[in-house]
């Protein structure tokens, strides 16, 4: 487990303030996460975040976003591996003391093809790299929420569960399954102050869409998407980490079981 630091600060922002603790990042050097990363830092907390393979760019990160004062750490983590996830729970918890918010924003490069085109390995290996993922992390980390009497759980899912697109069953059921479970998560653990939400991120001209989702989608098939957004325009990583803050601070203490879209009012 290699770990990087950046400096140390204080748990406020300006417009939100956080309980005590860290937030926990899994998929900190994607995209979405490093954006919720930077955002979180500049509300005032420090985070730790974790990363897969993408070493260079996780340290860059914990540079630029520990410059604005809070701790900003990464930890190379493999979330498929729930001996793994548990282990670095519980060093993220004896490292801060305390963890406050807990953000899933990791996911593998899904495949799009129709239901009949998709192979069992395509199915398996993605449920395993996300739906799976997600519960080994969740799994970890309620004992310590339970524990400590509170704490937040946010996954980032998508908007595609509300709307479902031709060839995108690989991103709309894996997250499907995260949302049902953090909904009955927030049934049975709001008695003791931890609250779980879901973040359903739209079409983002950043994150996996970046790149057209590796080549996948042509520049046709996203201006059609662009013309079915009422805002007119794709959003962007920051979009979706500003709301990220948001569920993670004092501000939503009495939001749990929800599913915010963050879409440009796409799903309607």
């Amino acid at each position: 487990m290699t770990v990087a630091s950046g400096t140390g600060g204080a748990a406020r922002g300006g417009a939100f303030t956080f309980d005590a603790g860290v937030a926990l990042v899994a998929g900190g050097s994607g995209g979405i996460g490093a954006a919720i990363v930077r955002a979180l830092a500049a509300a005032g907390t420090d985070v730790l975040f974790t990363y897969n393979r993408n070493q260079a760019v996780a340290q860059a990160l914990v540079q630029a976003a520990g410059a604005s004062g809070p701790k900003v750490e990464c930890v190379q983590l493999a979330l498929d591996d729930s001996a793994a996830v548990t282990a670095g729970v519980a060093a993220a918890r004896t490292r801060f003391g305390r963890i406050h918010s807990v953000i899933y924003a990791a996911g593998p490069h899904t495949p799009i093809n129709f239901v009949g085109g998709l192979t069992e390995k395509d199915w398996v290996e993605t449920f395993r790299l996300d739906t799976h993922a997600c519960f080994n992390l969740v799994h970890a980390v309620l004992p310590v929420l339970k524990e400590q009497r509170g704490g937040s759980i946010t996954a980032v899912t998508t908007t595609q569960y509300a709307r479902h697109v031709p060839m995108s069953v690989m991103s709309s059921a894996p997250k499907a399954a995260i949302e049902s479970m953090l909904q009955v998560t927030a049934r049975e653990y709001g008695r003791y102050g931890v609250r779980a939400n879901a973040l359903r991120s739209g079409w983002l001209a950043g994150g996996k869409f970046a790149d057209g989702i590796g080549g996948q989608v042509a520049d046709k098939a996203v201006a059609a998407i662009v013309a079915q957004i009422p805002l007119g325009k794709l959003g962007a990583p920051e979009d979706v980490a500003d709301a990220a803050v948001f569920l993670c601070s004092q501000q939503a203490r009495y939001i749990t079981g929800e599913a915010l879209s963050v879409d440009g009012g796409w799903k309607l």
